[in-house]
């Protein structure tokens, strides 16, 4: 995996130069794909990682960090590993094929709302995941990425509003969600951002806390939660909101870059 000590010498050095990398096919090797003038990020993610959906922002955060990071100097080679409806656990299965064989200098990862999601019009009454089983899945791909030599860095989910698209199937009062609470959908998704807090402060990971930021951005006057969010959607950023987490994370890259 890549030498993290030296990729900020080597882009000062090289900045001038950068070049973008393009993912390779599945059987060409790392090594022939890697520019020596960049650094490799993946975003590993959900719906709210993935590109190009109907209906989703026109510009998701993993292609606009790799804007603001190159407008610094930094080459960039992104990787977008988002597929929409995944869990932890699904990311798990999917990291080497997803994740490890591009061998990376850093890894975002974001999972909580499919985690914590009840499948109530299924028949279900409890989140996909336990906390227990997110905590051990995001642990896992923690310590995997950390033996490999990538820098992970955490996030959590952006908070969710309730909307006439999603919900309904958790009106069920069995269920517990407050319908007359506008963050009533966010029950169990705080916990599991809460979590991931605990996570990131007990591994030493760089987090981003996505969902305290889009709170905090709600609470301010004139402002609302629904300006970061899809229109009748709710749930997945919008392009003001993954501007704001674009922004976020370069300065979580960049500091660490500059051994901060």
């Amino acid at each position: 995996m890549g030498d993290h000590s030296s990729v900020w010498l080597r882009v000062i050095a090289l900045a001038c130069f950068a070049l973008i990398g393009c993912p390779r096919g599945a059987d060409e090797p790392a090594s022939s794909a890697r520019s020596g003038t960049s650094i490799r990020i993946v975003a590993l993610g959900d719906s709210t990682t993935e590109a190009g959906w109907e209906g989703n922002a026109e510009s998701v955060y993993p292609e606009r960090l790799e804007a603001a990071l190159e407008a610094r100097g930094i080459g960039v080679e992104m990787i977008n590993a988002g597929i929409s409806n995944t869990t932890s656990r699904q990311a798990v299965e999917r990291l080497d094929a997803d994740v490890r064989r591009f061998d990376p200098d850093y890894v975002i990862i974001q999972f909580g709302i499919n985690d914590s999601w009840i499948d109530a019009s299924l028949g279900r009454t409890e989140p996909r995941l336990t906390l227990a089983e997110y905590e051990g899945y995001l642990k896992t791909i923690i310590a995997t990425l950390r033996a490999d030599g990538a820098k992970p860095i955490l996030m959590t989910a952006n908070p969710m509003r309730w909307s006439a698209f999603y919900g309904d199937e958790l009106r069920d009062p069995a269920l517990g969600f407050d319908f007359d609470d506008p963050r009533g959908i966010n029950r169990l998704l705080d916990l599991y951002s809460q979590r991931v807090r605990e996570i990131a402060r007990d591994e030493k990971v760089p987090l981003v806390d996505v969902s305290e930021r889009f709170e905090a951005y709600d609470r301010i006057p004139g402002q609302s939660i629904r300006d970061l969010l899809l229109p009748n959607d709710d749930i997945h950023p919008n392009d003001a909101g993954h501007a704001l987490i674009a922004e976020w994370l370069t300065e979580v890259v960049m500091a660490d870059l500059a051994g901060d």
